[in-house]
């Protein structure tokens, strides 16, 4: 049985009871990117899951699967909210740039751990991953590619660096060069030569990466134990730990204040990229030049925990 939630404005999150996966689509207002909003109900959404194990305090631990997926017919993610990165770079606002950097390791790292309920995290992705949209799939557990869509971080264009973990999340799969390649050069990567890096767990053809997530679940349910203690390993080998996580960014907001002129017209240039690309969901932002707080909340928002204090709990 498929479960709607309908309470959050800028996700589109199903649940099926009988495979215990929760299904959350990306739909960010205006662009499909890594708004502040979408992120704080990420967030919400993410707490209870950590909290729970579900979405209902009554029924605790009936999530075992969470996919992140995006709403957009082109496009997993975009990335970071640039425009909101260039106005806080001409206000040289760096605790507020740094606030937005710290919900985003806060959720990259629950699922890059799933958590202290240890949900298994995938990422389909059915359309072109760019900088925080590529970070984020690396996060998961699992990626599901469909075999038309590419992997990039362009930072690099306009000076920057993707400060998420990028470096670390690609590097366990590619190599410290390649990783280095991608890092500096923007270059453009095909599902192809993701899976054969290792990064990628299934290619797919369009339009089928729905029906392999559900079989790989449907796999993993008839024998949990080795599948759950593989995780767990990979995870301690990996070792990508929230402070890493932490001392990126650290690094990637110096950085953003010291951004000139020329660099923040070519992040301009990368905007209204963003813009023209748009995002399925119609109800666009009316306050373009309004640069919201990170304490922004939604209706649907009510639990403003540190998911690193409760990641790690």
């Amino acid at each position: 049985m498929s479960l709607s939630i309908p309470a959050y404005k800028e996700l589109n999150v199903r649940i099926n009871t009988e495979t215990a996966t929760i299904w959350v689509g990306m739909k960010p207002i205006g662009r499909q990117c890594f708004t502040l909003s979408m992120l704080m109900e990420l967030h919400d959404l993410i707490y209870q899951l950590n909290e729970y194990g579900s979405l209902d305090p009554s029924n605790l631990d009936s999530i075992r699967y969470f996919v992140l997926e995006s709403d957009h017919p082109d496009f997993y993610n975009l990335g970071g909210d640039l425009e909101y990165f260039s106005e806080l770079v001409k206000q040289q606002d760096s605790e507020r740039l740094k606030d937005y950097a710290i919900v985003c390791i806060d959720l990259l790292y629950w699922v890059l751990t799933g958590g202290k309920r240890q949900i298994t995290t995938f990422a389909r992705v059915s359309g072109d991953a760019l900088g925080g949209g590529f970070e984020t799939a690396l996060s998961c557990h699992y990626i599901i590619a469909e075999k038309h869509v590419t992997f990039s971080f362009p930072e690099s264009l306009f000076g920057f660096f993707p400060g998420m973990g990028g470096y670390a999340l690609l590097e366990r799969y590619s190599g410290s060069l390649e990783a280095e390649r991608a890092f500096t050069t923007a270059k453009r990567y095909s599902a192809q030569e993701l899976k054969l890096m290792g990064g990628v767990y299934s290619l797919v053809e369009r339009g089928e990466s729905t029906q392999e997530i559900e079989k790989i679940i449907a796999n993993q349910e008839k024998n949990q134990n080795p599948h759950r203690a593989l995780r767990l390993i990979k995870q301690n080998s990996q070792n990508i730990t929230y402070e890493s996580l932490r001392y990126s960014i650290d690094l990637w907001v110096d950085a953003a204040m010291m951004l000139n002129e020329k660099q923040l017209r070519m992040m301009a240039h990368l905007t209204r990229r963003q813009k023209k690309k748009g995002s399925v969901n119609a109800n666009i932002n009316a306050n373009k030049n309004n640069v919201p707080s990170v304490d922004t909340r939604s209706e649907a928002i009510s639990s403003p925990v540190s998911l690193k204090m409760i990641a790690r709990s």
